[in-house]
């Protein structure tokens, strides 16, 4: 029976090897390559040849690997920098995360599958062209984008149902699953990615300075935008039937959806809300939907309405009988930024940035370094494998892709309101930053409430992620409209 088992093992292990797109023996291929110069581009498109496999089987082997993956970096392997300063670290997470030859653009390390909201929330900076040091990485960068939204494209095409994740099964089969509910911003995901891959949106860049340089990435994601349409209707139609209450408006109260926050059971959360606008916003855009633009202010209107907490300053987490009774806070709400949902240009808008960072700095949300999402655990409030391997992951630990966000707030009402405290807040954690790259010889995902990399029995912080990426956004920012008064 010990034998029967151990081999059991080890097949499984070496078939979880096999199928890591990232292994050195990896049989996992591109099915989708494109190559970009001097504003051309050559394209291989094999996304036919996708299987995606639905059975449970398939499924619980998926998150097998994931697990396997989160317990190989845990205590076998992690990849970390071996340079000295920051710029030379970066310089490696770049080479390491941004490589066109890998099948995906991923956080990294035990994270191996395609996270398809990191598309459109931690990667939104991928392609600011304000951030360029050769063009070697600026091709890189919109290659490896471009090639990560067609393979979800591709996933999705032979099986029309969103999930959070995307896991490789083989030489060109996937398995898609979902951690831990249906979720909010996968379609948002893809949707933005296509909007900046064709010109739409700006990756930010163009809330502090309009960038020399564009996408060379306009017509090849116009050509995946023609094939896909007919998926992205079905898809967008999907997620509006599954998340929505016709009613209110608003995302449904009775069911929990999976964001970014995906740890944590919400019922209708703000930052779901605000995706929900967002991805509207852009679905008709690009053309996939018809709306009266009246619809997307009224729906703004009453998001702002319902989660607004005059009183306390800041957005309610979600709208549970328990979070409306606590008046939860999360952190999450800085989702408002890259989605433009509010603008810091306008004086009226730019008051909710205010209040919220009031009360952040009162609480000491923001330190040692920002930023977590709460002051405390709410662990009854987590998915059960989360709240037993690493209860403080969704509540008092040390975010760093919301930390650039809280960052580029500082400067922004620092430009806007000529207030100096904003400044010297955000190079304090500029600061804080530098050194924890340096220190930790990478760019790690999350920090305990103390500011060490997080760590506990079953799990270990990525160090090497690619979310670097917005780190070096706000250093073009701080460059750009920091120093002014």
């Amino acid at each position: 029976m010990l034998e029967i088992i151990a081999t059991f093992f080890m097949a499984t292990l070496g078939a979880a090897y096999a199928t890591n797109p990232f292994s050195r023996f990896s049989i996992v291929r591109l099915p989708y390559r494109v190559r970009l110069s001097l504003r051309a581009y050559e394209t291989v498109n094999r996304n036919h040849k996708i299987i995606v496999h639905t059975s449970l089987l398939w499924r619980l082997f998926a998150w097998y690997q994931c697990g396997l993956y989160i317990l190989t970096t845990r205590y076998v392997h992690q990849p970390a920098s071996s340079a000295a300063t920051y710029n030379s670290i970066i310089a490696d997470i770049h080479e390491l995360r941004y490589d066109p030859e890998k099948l995906l653009l991923i956080s990294g390390d035990h994270f191996n599958g395609l996270f398809v909201r990191n598309l459109g929330v931690f990667y939104y900076p991928l392609l600011d062209a304000n951030i360029y040091t050769t063009e070697r990485d600026w091709r890189q960068r919109q290659e490896v984008y471009l090639q990560s939204v067609a393979y979800a494209l591709g996933s999705y095409a032979k099986h029309p149902v969103l999930t959070t994740t995307i896991v490789s099964m083989g030489r060109y089969s996937t398995t898609n699953i979902n951690f831990y509910s249906f979720p909010s911003d996968s379609l948002y995901g893809i949707l933005y990615s296509l909007a900046v891959l064709v010109g739409y949106e700006d990756s930010g860049s163009g809330r502090y300075k309009k960038p020399d340089r564009k996408v060379d990435t306009v017509a090849a994601a116009n050509t995946l935008l023609d094939e896909y349409r007919p998926l992205l209707v079905k898809l967008y139609q999907q997620y509006k039937r599954a998340v929505i209450n016709e009613e209110t408006g608003l995302v449904r109260t009775d069911i929990h959806l999976s964001g970014a926050k995906d740890i944590t059971k919400r019922q209708s959360s703000f930052y779901d809300n605000v995706i929900y606008w967002k991805t509207t916003a852009i679905a008709a855009d690009l053309g996939i939907i018809e709306i009266n633009p009246h619809e997307l202010v009224e729906l703004k209107k009453t998001i702002l309405a319902t989660f607004w907490l005059a009183d306390e300053g800041y957005f309610l987490e979600d709208l549970s009988s328990e979070c409306r009774k606590e008046k939860f806070y999360s952190s999450d709400w800085l989702i408002v930024l890259s989605t433009g949902f509010l603008n810091l240009k306008i004086p009226k808008e730019r008051r909710y940035y205010e209040q919220a960072m009031k009360y952040i700095q009162k609480n000491n949300i923001a330190r040692p370094f920002a930023i977590k999402y709460q002051n405390d655990t709410r662990a009854h409030r987590q998915f059960l494998p989360v709240r037993l391997a690493v209860a403080s992951y969704g509540g008092d630990s040390i975010w760093s892709f919301w930390g650039m966000e809280y960052i580029k707030v500082c400067l922004l009402l620092a430009q806007y309101t000529q207030d100096t405290t904003y400044r010297r807040e955000a190079d304090y954690h500029i600061k804080k930053y530098k050194e924890n790259i340096v220190r930790f010889k990478g760019f790690p995902e999350v920090y305990d409430a103390r500011g060490d990399m997080l760590q506990t029995l079953f799990y270990k912080s990525i160090r090497m992620t690619g979310w670097v990426i917005g780190f070096e956004q706000v250093l073009k920012m701080r460059a750009q409209i920091g120093a002014k008064r």
